[in-house]
């Protein structure tokens, strides 16, 4: 019977030439008045998303769509993933901008940059009718093996605050809703839809709720998506603690939440009463759950005109009479080089890079010729184009060694032909990478002979739903191993270089193997135009400015949460059924420097063609903040950028606290050699507390707390007090 009646509201929709005006672009105010008009059934239907086989047939890429109600001017909101860029179809001829990913945006520690992006995608979702953005991905980077990092930012909730509300205010300046994800502690893949996280309240309020707060403060997201897990015991989803008292009483929040889209039931009245506006994608049962559930007085009337409402106000911020006019890709395009050039972080450069014009060059890896540029799953990105490193050597001049490009091209070309995809990987997960190509040493001994130098790409994708494994994914594979090994030894003793080039889509072990090649930079997943900016990068174009927002430890072992994580997919018990977050607050680098233990790449860890000095560090407190300046000289020879982080040491005096955190960060624009900037960074007050959990509030350590400038944690330049 719904079925019917809601083909009917959406055929009305489109065909009713006598409905109301509609109430778009936030200009009428009119939700009040036609909530009070709607009948109980109406209120049900407006809150539940519309039913899949209700769509038209042309948007098979789109996550979820409001029911319309013509007959008050209320239309379909159309919603769409979109953490690096507007997710659509592989079946229709529509194509989005692929931007770098969350994990590498967060790499170029500059919120302006995230703002811009999020624009940009914003632009393009306006062109294909999207009203709302299922982005920013926020959750914490809490183990380097969770499938959908690529699609968060950092393991630092500063840095994740600010670079998401970056994202969001891009998003909603163009009148798209955003919607950050997912509300909250969703940080693996493995059993998401069931797993409990046992955690400290000081944990939970610290580090993973700690983002979202920066994000809803800094930048009103229109919207919020609760996440799945269970949190102490019950579903996030019906925690009203979580999405009422939390994030609208104690944050302000007074936007719509959203459920993540629906793999297990629920109690719709709890989930109702928790704070959830709109249940995605939508189901008969949640209406009539809905319905029911009024008339029996299980779910409070008050609660559901609550929910109503949002729904009614949020389409009339975010409303939109349908665009005729397709994006113009080109814009993002040109954003999309600049982002991924500006998100690449330079590991590691012994007198290597940049590379002499005019060198010749042998490229390895099968990610030269096959770039990974976004994600799978609902990160994932149908782009106009990808930008191929070695084609992008070709059409820079470059001189590349023709029968390893032929080879390798060769081997990209038919193995591709041969992968059978199914239905649900063309149209939504995206496509399983090709394995590594094995090379003779004879191969590689003649191109060292022939070329000035190397490159070897290694590539990893990742996706939603299902975490990474340990063998031939965090670690490198046999193929991989002998690949650099070979070259490196074929091309060291003819005296010639080897740059590594890490296209990846999340922590890697990089211990191992980082002592070989000459130079190391990391894309991360860059992008459409990947390639472009590959050669930008290592021929000096441009200049790496990005600073690592996560931590590489030696080995995963190392890592705070190895044990209790997943890692070797149990089907039960412990990290399946749930998983303690014994950790604490003791996240990347706060363990790493707190546990004095010895890392690959240290957070804040990144090179540049230039170098930096600090001086002139002053910090003024007073009662709602701490200001901080610090002057930034460029004492190099080439223009570059900086991104400085200031990170504070409480007195010993109360809660026990990691060695130091980021409190707040900065970057330079671009300096030419000899040119100075000064920065000036803010402190709140309230950034300094820690949460009490015997006590149940936030207390503030009094006395003198160390205050250090730098960018990586361990190499931290400046120092100065300041009491509290």
């Amino acid at each position: 019977m719904r079925k019917i009646l809601l083909l009917f509201v959406y055929l009305s929709a489109v065909c009713n030439l006598m409905a109301a005006e509609p109430i778009v672009n936030g200009k009428s105010g009119q939700a009040r008045e036609i909530l009070a008009k709607m009948s109980l059934e109406e209120k049900a239907q407006c809150v539940v998303g519309l039913k899949r086989d209700l769509f038209p047939p042309t948007n098979a890429g789109i996550a979820g769509r409001t029911v319309p109600f013509p007959q008050f001017g209320v239309p379909s909101l159309t919603l769409a993933d979109g953490t690096a860029g507007v997710r659509l179809s592989r079946r229709g001829a529509e194509r989005a901008t692929a931007f770098p990913d969350n994990m590498a945006l967060a790499s170029s520690w500059d919120s302006n940059l995230a703002q811009k992006v999020g624009a940009a995608v914003a632009y393009e979702a306006v062109g294909y009718n999207v009203n709302i953005m299922l982005a920013p991905g926020m959750n914490i980077i809490r183990n380097p093996l969770c499938g959908r990092n690529f699609e968060y930012f950092s393991e630092d909730p500063l840095i994740s605050g600010r670079m998401a509300a970056g994202y969001v205010l891009g998003i909603q300046s163009e009148g798209v809703a955003a919607s950050a994800k997912h509300f909250t502690c969703n940080n693996q893949e493995t059993n998401r839809g069931h797993n409990d996280v046992i955690i400290s309240e000081r944990a939970l309020r610290e580090i993973y709720l700690k983002g979202f707060e920066i994000c809803v403060k800094e930048s009103n997201p229109w919207t919020i998506m609760s996440s799945y897990n269970s949190l102490g015991g019950s579903p996030v989803q019906e925690q009203h603690r979580l999405l009422t008292g939390i994030l609208r009483d104690e944050w302000g929040f007074d936007g719509l939440v959203m459920t993540d889209w629906s793999i297990v039931p629920h109690n719709t009245a709890a989930q109702l009463h928790a704070g959830n506006d709109l249940f995605m994608p939508g189901d008969d049962h949640q209406v009539e759950a809905i319905v029911s559930g009024v008339k029996d007085g299980s779910i409070k009337e008050e609660d559901l005109d609550s929910a109503c409402l949002r729904v009614l106000q949020l389409a009339e911020r975010c409303g939109k009479e349908p665009s005729s006019q397709a994006p113009d890709l080109s814009k993002g395009a040109v954003l999309a080089k600049e982002a991924a050039c500006e998100t690449a972080v330079l590991m590691k450069n012994e007198n290597t890079l940049p590379l002499p014009e005019g060198s010749s060059v042998a490229l390895f890896g099968v990610r030269s010729y096959d770039l990974v540029n976004t994600g799978s799953g609902a990160g994932f990105v149908v782009s106009p184009y990808v930008s191929q490193i070695n084609e992008s050597f070709k059409k820079a001049g470059v001189c590349i060694d023709s029968e390893i490009d032929d080879l390798y091209s060769k081997y990209v070309q038919f193995a591709s032909a041969d992968i059978e995809y199914n239905e649900k990987i063309k149209v939504h997960i995206g496509l399983p990478l090709l394995p590594e190509l094995e090379i003779s040493k004879t191969l590689i001994d003649k191109a060292a002979s022939r070329n000035d130098c190397a490159v070897i790409t290694i590539g990893r994708s990742a996706e939603e739903g299902k975490d990474r494994p340990l063998k031939d994914d965090y670690y490198l594979s046999l193929t991989e191993k002998a690949l650099i090994e070979d070259v490196c030894s074929a091309f060291h003793a003819q005296g010639k270089k080897v740059t590594v080039v890490m296209n990846i889509a999340g922590i890697i072990e990089t211990e191992s193997w980082k002592g070989l090649p000459d130079a190391i930079l990391n894309i991360w997943l860059p992008g459409q135009e990947g390639g472009n900016a590959v050669y930008d990068l290592l021929y000096g174009v441009a200049n790496p400015s990005g600073k690592l927002a996560v931590t590489f430890p030696i080995d995963y072992f190392d890592s705070p949460s190895a044990m209790n994580f997943p890692y070797n997919r149990p089907k039960s018990g412990a990290n399946y059924d749930f998983t303690r977050y014994d950790e604490g607050i003791y996240v990347g680098y706060r363990y790493f420097s707190t546990k004095n233990i010895a890392v690959s790449y240290p957070f804040g860890h990144g090179l540049s063609y230039t170098s930096f000095e600090y001086s002139g560090l002053k910090v003024r407190p007073s009662k709602n903040k701490v200001t901080v300046t610090v002057t930034v000289k460029n004492c190099g020879e080439k223009a570059g950028k900086e991104a400085v982080g200031a990170y504070v040491c409480a007195p010993s005096a109360g809660l026990d606290k990691p060695a130091f955190e980021l409190k707040a960060f900065s970057k330079t624009g671009l300096l030419q050699p000899g040119q100075s900037e000064t920065l000036e960074m803010e402190i709140p007050a309230a950034a300094l507390a820690s949460f009490n959990d015997d006590k149940d509030r936030w207390e503030t350590a009094k006395g003198t707390y160390q205050l250090y400038i730098g960018t990586d944690v361990v190499n931290l330049r400046l120092k100065t007090t300041f009491r509290k």
